[in-house]
């Protein structure tokens, strides 16, 4: 990519007035490109022009918004190859995931929205204190909606931030990373090639705490839908509440996987390793803590460790290689100060895979670690750490596996391995997490609704709850003169 300038993408067209700020490749430390940062009149253009396409597109029905969101799964998926390596560069992570996953996974998720039926505009009620009167509940879009996404999974991002509220009928303005861009961008340009109107999907670029705060700013915007940080989720929220505005936050996680006695080990070993190490730990539902029944955890750890050890590091864009880099520097710098932390508090290193001079020389990497003895007292047993370690802790019975997998102050996602299906089920109805696999970990399904208890969030993304997220709802009720309900009810007030 070199030095190439990418801008923000407006009404239909792309904008390139403004400050740049590099890219850097995370695979070799090089420049990758620049971007244009949006100040506050270009956020606010892309917000004009969100609100007038906004009151046109409204009125389209949910078949012919459907028609056009078919167009775009068709769209993507003939440039799925060049998708796949605009990821992977911006990234870093294995060209093999963004071909294999990412990418065909964002357009089975398009395509999902473009057939689902379960999404109706509007539904007949009964009013049960006024016989002979009925109802109608009507789901409208929320508006101008302002989308704000990490850098992590950045295509299936712009995928799930501008789909679903396409569908229900509003405009997004979203504002990626300023790390990784680059999917996101080139989705809005295929969703103008499908047909949609121009200026209803915007995407501008910038930092969080400039781009992020404008667009936030904008009293235009009904609602924000916000995925990163629970720290700066936070933030959004303070912000958003002093102009009322809708809001949905998908946040951090600390997400258990728990390996019981009677489980299938070689099996819940590979989950186990998918489940912290895919993408090198970067990405939200991260199977980051391993609690293992203690009967079993030394056979346990001893076949995650030889999974780990046949893990290829090099680089990222070859095919062959299994470890991503890591995005960003500061990314990086963060992983290295929480694990040497809680090694200095008494963690100990079960394994580190020696990448040594395997990958590219200047790129942002870090080994696959595993760690044990790992304390509820050390910073790294209920801190988000996003990157490549795995900490071990161990129970005795089934009681105490749930009590230290909800002793986090997150609720993101779990994972439980067994045979026994009832006690998986039995258990997965006691942890506090918005998803739970049983014998799986990592698979997401555009019909099932994405999101976390306690401090991971509030609201949902993906299926039919995460179309209703983009809506605000209207009762419509339809009086009948003929009962004589209203003249008694009148009769309160008015004496003829």
């Amino acid at each position: 990519m070199g030095g190439k300038i990418y801008g923000n993408f407006i009404n239909g067209n792309e904008e390139f007035n403004g400050n740049k700020i590099e890219m850097i490749s995370p695979s070799d430390g090089s420049l990758s490109g620049y971007i244009i940062e949006a100040n506050r009149n270009v956020v606010n253009n892309a917000v004009d022009s969100a609100e007038d396409a906004f009151k046109k597109f409204s009125s389209s029905t949910i078949r012919e918004r459907q028609k056009l969101l078919a167009r775009l799964t068709e769209i993507v998926e003939s440039k799925a190859e060049m998708y796949s390596m605009m990821e992977s560069i911006n990234t870093g992570k294995t060209i093999r995931q963004s071909t294999y996953m990412d990418i065909p996974l964002g357009i089975e998720h398009i395509r999902y929205f473009s057939t689902t039926n379960e999404f109706k505009f509007q539904r007949e009620i009964e009013h049960p204190e006024y016989p002979d009167t009925h109802g109608m509940v009507q789901y409208a879009p929320m508006g101008v909606v302002a989308s704000i996404a990490p850098w992590n999974v950045p295509f299936l991002m712009a995928v799930w931030k501008i789909v679903p509220a396409l569908l229900a009928g509003n405009s997004v303005v979203l504002k990626p990373s300023h790390y990784t861009p680059l999917t996101a961008m080139e989705l809005a340009k295929d969703i103008k090639k499908a047909g949609f109107p121009d200026g209803l999907v915007n995407v501008i670029n910038g930092k969080g705490n400039s781009t992020g705060e404008y667009l936030m700013e904008n009293n235009k915007i009904n609602m924000v839908s916000f995925t990163g940080s629970t720290n700066t989720g936070k933030h959004v929220m303070e912000k958003v509440s002093k102009n009322i505005k809708k809001t949905t936050l998908e946040l951090g996680g600390k997400s258990p996987n728990i390996v019981m006695d009677d489980a299938d080990l070689d099996r819940a070993a590979k989950g186990v390793v998918f489940g912290i190490y895919l993408n090198s730990g970067q990405l939200c539902e991260s199977g980051s803590r391993l609690l293992v029944q203690e009967s079993i955890h030394k056979q346990l750890l001893e076949t995650i460790k030889k999974y780990i050890q046949n893990m290829k590091a090099g680089n990222p864009m070859d095919f062959e290689t299994d470890i991503s880099a890591i995005t960003n520097e500061p990314q990086l710098n963060k992983i290295k100060d929480l694990t040497d932390e809680s090694i200095n508090s008494g963690a100990h290193v079960y394994y580190s895979k020696d990448m040594g001079k395997d990958v590219p020389h200047g790129g942002f990497y870090y080994s696959p670690t595993l760690l044990t003895d790992v304390k509820p007292d050390m910073k790294i047993f209920d801190e988000e750490i996003f990157g490549p370690v795995l900490s071990v802790s161990t129970f005795n019975d089934e009681r105490e596996a749930i009590d230290i997998a909800n002793s986090s102050k997150y609720g993101l996602a779990a994972g439980i391995w067994t045979r026994n299906i009832d006690k998986a089920t039995r258990m997965a109805g006691r942890i506090e997490a918005g998803t739970v696999w049983i014998n799986e970990y990592h698979l997401l399904s555009a019909a099932a609704p994405r999101g976390g208890f306690k401090m991971s969030g509030i609201g949902r993304e993906l299926g039919l709850d995460g179309i209703m997220e983009y809506t605000q709802t209207r009762h419509l009720f339809y009086g009948n003169p003929e009962s004589g309900l209203s003249d008694v009810a009148y009769q309160l007030l008015i004496k003829e």
